[in-house]
């Protein structure tokens, strides 16, 4: 697999470095990121859009090394590839501009990540839609002025726009373990136009889907990051701390644990750009499934063993909150449970090869090993 950027993705990835190694705890740079084009990452050309699914690994890679506190995952990539699929270009070109953001409600109590578990009703009265339900875990809410809502039209899926201060929305905000904003919200009897579906009645789902394998897709990037960052800070540890008059890392048992930590990351950086090709090919949903999980799994397994090791190996001062490996793995630990954590992705990737398997016998011509 080719990893040689072009110079165009190196400037990404140069100019993401420079912002993610300055400050930028406690600051809204959301109107920078529109200022550098960051928000037009996979828009349509005509709306000032480029790049796809590898240039938001690069950015999202260098997110992860400066532990960037951002809701470009939920409100870029996520609402952002729902609203570009779905031809809304009147609010993708608002998104581009820094103008409006967006977060995404699907998930629901006792759903565990699966999309299409919804209770959430729109029911038709009129010209209008009245939704009314709960939602929980959105992402970033509390800075969205509009909010994407997964509700059940019938026995379909259909996705809906409302602002985010409509009458009959209350939301909950709170704080998740790594700092990052999430909300539950209520919907009750909260009213919209039917011009505010978000692709064709009944078609929400697809839509979902697709959108969530590429904010997966983004996170797996952000993992690869998060972990690379954790194996340099590890590695210099262990060449300035000394016992028995000599560094720690001159001692055979950690050079060999700090090796295994090295092949965990180079197996994950393999899957995060399947990943991101998978997304950037015209593949079939179940093949585009199958190459997503595939790489969430690998990226939560290899996350959590080298932030297990490198808390390990750093010691009593891995786990103050002076230092910050505890604050890398803590987000990491975050990112293995986001959109679907390693079980729930190893079932998923389970069905899509069932899928393909049922293909196969019907017909169609099994690939080549």
């Amino acid at each position: 697999m080719d990893f040689t950027l072009s110079p165009e993705q190196l400037l990404i990835k140069d100019s993401v470095a420079r912002f993610a190694a300055g400050e930028h705890a406690g600051t809204d740079k959301w109107p920078q990121f529109a200022e550098l084009g960051w928000l037009a990452i996979g828009a349509p050309d005509d709306l000032g859009g480029f790049g796809g699914p590898l240039e938001t690994l690069i950015l999202m890679e260098q997110f992860g090394r400066g532990l960037v506190v951002s809701p470009y995952v939920s409100q870029v990539v996520l609402a952002g590839t729902l609203l570009r699929l779905a031809d809304r270009t009147e609010l993708l070109g608002r998104l581009v501009e820094g103008e409006e953001r967006f977060a995404v409600a699907y998930e629901e109590p006792h759903a565990r990540y699966d999309a299409a578990q919804v209770a959430t009703r729109a029911v038709r009265d009129g010209d209008d839609y009245v939704i009314t339900g709960d939602k929980v875990r959105v992402l970033d809410a509390s800075t969205a002025n509009t909010l994407i809502v997964s509700a059940r039209t019938g026995d379909e899926i259909t996705l809906f726009a409302v602002p985010a201060d409509a009458p009959g929305i209350a939301r909950e905000p709170y704080a998740a373990e790594d700092g990052y904003d999430v909300a539950d919200v209520r919907f009750k009897s909260v009213r919209v136009p039917g011009a505010s579906a978000i692709g064709p009645v009944g078609g929400g789902l697809e839509l979902l889907e697709h959108a969530l394998d590429h904010a997966t897709a983004a996170l797996c990037a952000e993992g690869l990051g998060l972990m690379s960052l954790m194996l340099e800070a590890t590695v210099e540890y262990t060449k300035q701390r000394h016992q028995f008059g000599v560094p720690i890392g001159s001692f055979q048992a950690l050079q060999h644990r700090m090796a295994e930590m090295f092949i965990e990351v180079e197996l994950a950086r393999s899957m995060a750009y399947f990943a991101a090709m998978t997304l950037g090919e015209e593949k079939d949903a179940v093949a585009r499934r199958r190459g997503i999980s595939a790489a969430k799994v690998q990226v939560a397994k290899s996350g959590r063993f080298v932030g297990q090791n490198a808390i390990q190996l750093h010691g009593g001062i891995g786990m103050s909150e002076e230092y910050k490996v505890g604050h890398y793995f803590k987000r990491m630990t975050a990112v293995e449970r986001l959109l679907g954590d390693a079980d729930f992705h190893l079932a998923r990737y389970a069905a899509a090869r069932g899928a393909k398997g049922a293909k196969t016998q019907a017909g169609t011509p099994a690939p080549v090993a």
